[in-house]
């Protein structure tokens, strides 16, 4: 597994624990129903399961299920609600391990 790749699934478990904390923000604060974020919980399982699977191995189908899991949620948040500080940190943080492990993965 090469350096940008390890980076890449921390940075990607990451994402998923800045997921899951969100989620449980929401719930606490009211801000969405509980479906919406069971939503938000599998999808952070999901990256998890992914990461921790093919991912680690450098496989391409994760690199680019990962993309569209990962990129998904903040795109449509940014679309829906606008520019907002929690949209903008889960675009951030969900864009760096995808470009960290693009070349890697994709020069395969």
């Amino acid at each position: 597994m090469s350096k940008a790749i390890k980076i890449s699934v921390v940075l990607m478990l990451l994402v998923a624990l800045f997921r899951i904390f969100a989620s449980i923000q929401m719930i606490v604060s009211g801000e969405k129903t509980l479906d919406s974020n069971v939503l938000f919980i599998l999808n952070a399982v999901a990256i998890i399961g992914i990461t921790l699977g093919s991912f680690m191995k450098g496989e391409k189908w994760a690199w680019w299920t990962l993309l569209i899991i990962v990129m998904t949620p903040p795109i449509y948040c940014i679309i829906a609600h606008g520019w907002l500080a929690w949209n903008i940190v889960g675009l951030v943080i969900s864009t760096l391990p995808m470009a960290i492990s693009a070349k890697p993965v994709l020069a395969k």
